[in-house]
């Protein structure tokens, strides 16, 4: 086997929202002897965006939304008027409803009926009259904050869906991170106000790329390429080589069939950590092959539909609570951005579907896979299965690393082994096993090359981002 050999300063491993954030960052600060690598075509990773036939669709809606200013920043500086603001419209679909969301009292009432309007209340009541006991679970969490009512009709179906497990498996720590602030007393408050004041709590607007989510991370990667940066695309990571806690090189199959041996200073990686502790050589020990082999991830599938017709429904996406049907959430890319569909009679549509690799859904065809989704989406009467003129799948593995209960002191045994090497920093949702939204991969990739830069307020603790963020249902949008 013939293996060429290539040595730059600093390898990115992954061309995601950290992968390409930390290129950026190095490149603007004068470091340019750089190779990023990704295993797929184009850059973005899970906030890239598709092209086919014209249209265009992301690998699950994204926003953009952050709290944090010079995120916000450095997003409308890249993109200028290509970025623009959104007005926000999404629905739950529960019973045959379609309920507004973030949740309206007066909406959530009339819809529910009489019974179990009443039902929700005096569970909501009920709850509050009990003596407060620790929230251990995602259930226990949720059923204190709002009562089980509200809990089983707003909450447990589509948590389950996402994660594939039942809540009561899933850590409170979890809950308390992703919806922070969304409080019930808040909510019935916002919804009896009359005065027109808008409650800052709940997000009612966020940003977009006109091309699709994609075109963010394609410009950053621009002019990291542009500065010198070298990009390789369609190319799969195989292995690391490691020596006294450093990686020594990295083994790569490019996208010709052939095997690239790449040595670098540093190292920084967005792969998934599990797979990171695997492709090491030496192996690791027992004990953290162990805690490797304790975390797992949520696979992903989207089924991409092109329609006939526009205007299909206002909703930027909806969240499929009912069990009737196996997606989890739909989204409407035309009213994201006019462009999304390549044409203004027709819809760009995705279905998505949460799995593992051992379910029936993943096993599937992709032909049955885009039956199922048409099936599904004439039964929530928003598109007749006629209308579908193309249709795409896509599946993401390791999209989502699942918190559940017992997974920390794996996930901290890794963390901590991972501090150990000298010269590699793990970055992103994947690479950090932590469900972070875009800003936060993006500041993560940042904050890796800084600290490789050594710059004033280095050394940063990456696995601090995050931690005490409110989530995006609930916090309160930076202005431009």
């Amino acid at each position: 086997m013939t293996v060429e050999n290539k040595s730059y300063e600093c390898c990115i491993l992954g061309a995601g929202p950290a992968g390409v954030g930390a290129a950026l960052e190095l490149t603007r600060r004068g470091t340019t002897n750089i190779l990023i690598i990704d295993q797929n075509t184009i850059v973005g990773g899970l906030a890239r965006t598709e092209k086919v036939d014209g249209a265009r669709f992301d690998v699950g809606p994204h926003r953009f939304f952050t709290k944090n200013k010079e995120i916000n920043q450095l997003w409308h500086d890249l993109l200028k008027e290509d970025f623009y603001p959104v007005s926000r419209l999404t629905r739950i679909y529960y019973n045959h409803r379609y309920f507004q969301y973030p949740v309206k009292a007066f909406d959530v009432l009339k819809k529910l009926g009489g019974i179990e309007s009443l039902q929700v209340m005096s569970s909501y009541l009920l709850t509050h009259l009990q003596p407060k006991k620790e929230a251990l679970t995602f259930e226990d969490w949720v059923t204190q904050k709002f009562g089980r009512k509200l809990y089983e009709t707003f909450f447990k179906t589509y948590t389950e869906k996402i994660w594939g497990i039942p809540c009561k498996e899933i850590g409170a720590e979890w809950a308390a991170q992703r919806i922070k602030g969304l409080d019930i007393r808040e909510v019935i408050k916002n919804a009896l106000i009359t005065s027109g004041q808008q409650i800052k709590t709940l997000v009612e607007e966020f940003d977009y790329p006109v091309l699709g989510a994609g075109q963010m991370y394609e410009a950053m990667c621009d002019e990291a390429v542009s500065k010198g940066a070298e990009l390789m695309l369609g190319a799969k990571v195989v292995g690391f080589e490691q020596k006294d806690n450093r990686i020594v090189s990295v083994e790569v199959k490019a996208p010709q069939g052939q095997t690239i041996k790449v040595e670098a200073k540093q190292f920084f990686s967005s792969i998934p950590m599990t797979h990171f502790f695997k492709m090491l050589a030496p192996e690791e020990s027992a004990r953290v092959q162990q805690a490797v082999d304790a975390l797992y991830y949520r696979d992903h599938i989207t089924v991409n539909l092109l329609v006939d017709g526009k205007d299909l429904f206002p909703d930027q996406w909806i969240y499929l609570h009912s069990q009737d049907v196996k997606a989890a959430r739909l989204a409407n890319y035309n009213n994201f951005s006019s462009r999304m569909s390549g044409d203004e009679n027709k819809t760009a549509l995705s279905i998505e579907y949460f799995v593992f690799q051992d379910d029936a859904e993943w096993k599937m065809s992709d032909q049955e896979l885009i039956d199922l989704a048409k099936q599904e989406i004439e039964y929530l009467k928003l598109v007749k299965q006629e209308q579908v003129e193309k249709a795409w799948v896509l599946r993401e593995t390791e999209a989502y690393p699942v918190y559940y209960m017992g997974f920390q002191p794996h996930y901290d045994l890794l963390k901590n082994r991972a501090n150990e090497f000298k010269n590699i920093m793990l970055m992103g949702r994947g690479g950090m096993y932590k469900y972070n939204n875009q800003d936060h991969s993006i500041i993560s990739g940042i904050l890796a090359a800084r600290n490789y830069l050594r710059l004033p307020g280095s050394p940063y603790d990456l696995w601090e981002i995050n931690v005490d963020a409110e989530y995006c249902e609930s916090s309160e949008r930076v202005s431009s």
